[in-house]
């Protein structure tokens, strides 16, 4: 679960407090390597673009090591994107949708077309018109792909919106995700606001091109934020949070977490912040074939950002239940550390970037019934590096390499999915 605190101050997840464009959630290293990305003062500006990019794939199926498995393939790319940017006197909006399509050459039966979309809308004009100083946005995402992420590469609002993409990873498999948001702050005096949440998501699962060591799990969730935010100073703000989370995984059963965090914000200089949440939550579990159980369970997060005309670096960190989605029904008390950093070099065109992610969960609220056949637990950790060189403002070339490593235990077994993959992209947007 994502602490309220980025929504409250502005960050990725919530778009620009002044009324601007705004982040779209999940976008990597927040924008920096998509040419289509562009700042607009005002108006209406339609831009298509097409990514192209052939790739190196350690490991296509998200597999362990297995006899007679070949995990290896060569990969090519093509994204074509349209992206619609709007900015008027009451309203902004940041919307994008693509296609992906993948053609492998060593297991074709692998290629296929999937999705993106994804919008971001600031109404805190509009609404300001109600009540002067109040702040409203709503954000919604889907994807459509065989490819589950376990992190988002270089996501700059420190973990995205998405409570699953915390570290585990399952096998290749057809998955479809939406997450919609609404954040809201409505000022009560100068220094006192209301602010407030809502999140509403899925996560489903379809066929698999390999028989996975267990089912996936299809789950919905909904979670419902309010509270206090008080200008302590003219760096400082804190936060009073209640939250509530719900999970549903039909007929498999359901986990409900309650609690409250206190949150705190400081900006050392116009180009440093901090956004701190920390609090406990009380935490219900109804699965099927277990026992009811309730539990408490802490629940924050934290998040250094930096950002300058060369720089654009955050580190974080998040602690909070979710339930797994392989296996079988459990709650996982999960901690995410992530690093993302975009650099400007000595030569003008050329940008740095880098990401460094780590997860780990484990099983959580049923210790006195757990047995060898039921434990789950897992850690992950994997990073991105490489260089981006803008032959134009319209023309992006990349070269990155990642890595990542999963380790999962189920039952008294492990499973250990690791991959490497080398990619050149060329990005070119038209406008």
């Amino acid at each position: 679960m994502q602490s309220v605190s980025y929504a409250q101050l502005g960050g990725g997840m919530s778009g620009s407090t002044g009324g601007g464009l705004g982040s779209i959630p999940g976008v990597a290293f927040g924008g920096a390597t998509d040419p289509s990305m562009i700042q607009l003062k005002e108006g209406f500006h339609v831009i298509p673009s097409i990514m192209v990019g052939e790739r190196y794939d350690s490991n296509v199926f998200y597999a362990p090591k297995t006899p007679g498995l070949n995990r290896e393939d060569f990969v090519t790319t093509t994204v074509p994107q349209v992206r619609g940017l709007y900015v008027g006197s009451l309203v902004s909006a940041n919307a994008m949708a693509s296609a992906v399509g993948e053609y492998y050459a060593k297991n074709t039966a692998l290629s296929y077309v999937g999705t993106n979309a994804g919008a971001i809308v600031d109404v805190s004009k509009l609404v300001s018109q109600l009540r002067e100083g109040t702040r409203l946005t709503v954000s919604d995402t889907y994807s459509y792909t065989p490819q589950p992420p376990a992190f988002l590469t270089g996501d700059q609002s420190g973990g995205g919106t998405n409570p699953f993409v915390r570290g585990f990873q399952t096998g290749r498999a057809n998955m479809q995700s939406n997450v919609f948001g609404v954040n809201l702050s409505v000022p009560l005096t100068q220094v006192v606001s209301v602010i407030g949440g809502y999140t509403n998501g899925f996560i489903k699962f379809g066929s698999s091109e390999l028989q996975q060591p267990g089912r996936l799990l299809d789950t919905t969730y909904v979670t419902y934020t309010a509270g206090l935010s008080m200008k302590a100073s003219l760096r400082d703000t804190v936060s009073l949070n209640l939250v509530n989370s719900e999970f549903d995984s039909g007929d498999l059963g359901a986990l409900t977490t309650r609690g409250g965090t206190v949150g705190w914000s400081h900006l050392f200089t116009p180009n440093v912040s901090i956004l701190s949440a920390a609090g406990a939550q009380q935490v219900e579990s109804n699965f099927r074939g277990a026992p009811s159980s309730t539990s408490i369970a802490p629940l924050g997060s934290l998040a250094l950002l930096w950002k300058d005309d060369t720089t654009t670096m955050t580190v974080a960190y998040n602690i909070g239940v979710t339930p797994s989605y392989q296996f079988q029904s459990q709650a996982l008390l999960t901690h995410v550390a992530s690093v993302s950093l975009t650099q400007q070099t000595a030569i003008p065109e050329l940008l740095g970037i880098a990401s460094l992610n780590y997860g780990r969960g484990d099983e959580f609220g049923s210790a006195s019934t757990t047995t060898a056949s039921t434990a789950l637990s897992y850690v992950a950790w994997g990073g991105t590096g490489g260089l981006m060189y803008r032959f134009t403002p319209k023309t992006f070339l990349g070269l990155t390499y990642s890595y990542t490593n999963n380790d999962q235990s189920f039952g008294g077994q492990s499973f250990r999915i690791d991959r490497q993959v080398v990619q050149m992209s060329l990005s070119q947007a038209f406008y």
